[in-house]
């Protein structure tokens, strides 16, 4: 098991969901709202715009005269909100990260990355091997040790396409996963 996998099981990852939760209604938020504002810059008459300034300006005075007492009661509230909307985000975040987790361009990703991981070891192997093969090879000073660097070569170099060919799939299952998750958010 490695220190990742166990961090991975033993670090609570509420937080982080509550604010992967917190993203997901901004992006919401602000769609619907977006939509609510041209609706009502739509419909403003400006003489009733007027109107309810000045009726608003007096409301807000007398709002303010009893705002120190009110303030008092609303703090225990916002404390108690607070709490409520924090387990809320946690749970909308972490469905969030579920959806993103379970589909398919996720696993897609994970399973090429590792095929990835699995060629660069073995180029990596393969390379090792042949400079090794090659090295002793030149020592002997005959002959085929041109053919036999050549050969190694060539292998190294079959080794390598296919692990570059193997990075590009990876990148490219990286932009599904990416764009799929990007999808996800706000819905």
């Amino acid at each position: 098991m490695t220190i990742a996998t166990t961090l991975e099981k033993t670090l609570d990852k509420t937080p982080l969901y509550a604010v992967v939760g917190v993203g997901d209604v901004a992006v919401a938020t602000l769609r619907n709202a977006r939509a609510e504002l041209n609706a009502r810059a739509a419909s403003i008459d400006p003489n009733a715009f007027r109107d309810q300034a000045r009726a608003t300006v007096e409301s807000v005075q007398a709002e303010v005269r009893s705002a120190p007492a009110r303030a008092q009661d609303l703090l225990g509230d916002v404390i108690a909100t607070a709490f409520t909307a924090y387990g809320e985000l946690a749970g909308r975040g972490k469905s969030l990260v579920t959806r993103v987790e379970r589909q398919q361009a996720t696993s897609d990703l994970q399973e090429q990355a590792k095929n990835t991981v699995s060629r660069a070891k073995a180029t990596s192997t393969t390379a090792k091997k042949q400079a090794s093969s090659t090295a002793s090879a030149a020592k002997k000073a005959t002959t085929s040790t041109t053919r036999t660097a050549k050969k190694s070569a060539r292998r190294t170099t079959t080794s390598a396409k296919a692990t570059t060919t193997s990075a590009r799939k990876t990148a490219s299952a990286t932009k599904k996963a990416t764009a799929a998750a990007a999808n996800k958010t706000g819905t």
